[in-house]
């Protein structure tokens, strides 16, 4: 092979992977957020309880609800979470060689154009404190979007004011790329 017939095929190479490897406007940190809906949001947090609800006329029988508060940042900035925990089940001693908690609960993050509201279900190991969580976006900013909640509790934690809280749990909630969603 001649020195031009290797030149070229170099060249052509080189191109090739130029091409290739051409850093996108997301990936350079130009993203906006209409560019979620690919590459997906983490919103991370720190909530507690604060108390629990009272019945309403719906539950039967009448669980325990509690009342979550935190703060929340991450690719949708700073503000505050909400949450209430809708029902809650321990697994039976015994049965079970783990404790299990499982949950439905609803999440809602208040960070101005990227609020929105989540129903979701799973539950958490009691040996480990670890949540694992999985639900839809059902109000507000990327309504219909599936979103993935992992947390894990902690001994205690802080809110913006300095005030301490504990125990806590600190986690992430993970809106998932290519959802069939729309906007509000």
């Amino acid at each position: 092979m001649t020195s031009i017939g290797v030149q070229k095929r170099v060249a052509s190479f080189v191109i090739a992977i130029v091409l290739l490897l051409q850093v996108s406007p997301a990936l350079a940190g130009g993203a906006s957020k209409d560019d979620d809906r690919e590459r997906g949001v983490v919103v991370r947090f720190t909530k507690w309880i604060t108390g629990t609800a009272q019945p309403n006329a719906f539950d039967s029988p009448a669980p325990t609800r509690a009342l979550m508060a935190g703060i929340v940042g991450g690719d949708v900035g700073a503000g505050d979470f909400v949450g209430e925990v809708l029902d809650h089940k321990l697994s039976t001693p015994g049965t079970i060689t783990v404790p299990i908690n499982a949950l439905e609960a609803i999440y809602d993050v208040q960070a101005g154009e990227f609020s929105f509201i989540a129903l979701i279900r799973g539950g958490t190991n009691g040996t480990t404190g670890r949540g694992l969580l999985d639900g839809v976006i059902l109000n507000g900013w990327r309504t219909g979007a599936r979103v993935h909640v992992e947390f894990r509790q902690i001994s205690g934690c802080f809110d913006r004011a300095g005030t301490p809280h504990g125990p806590c749990f600190r986690g992430t909630i993970r809106i998932l790329p290519d959802s069939d969603d729309s906007d509000h």
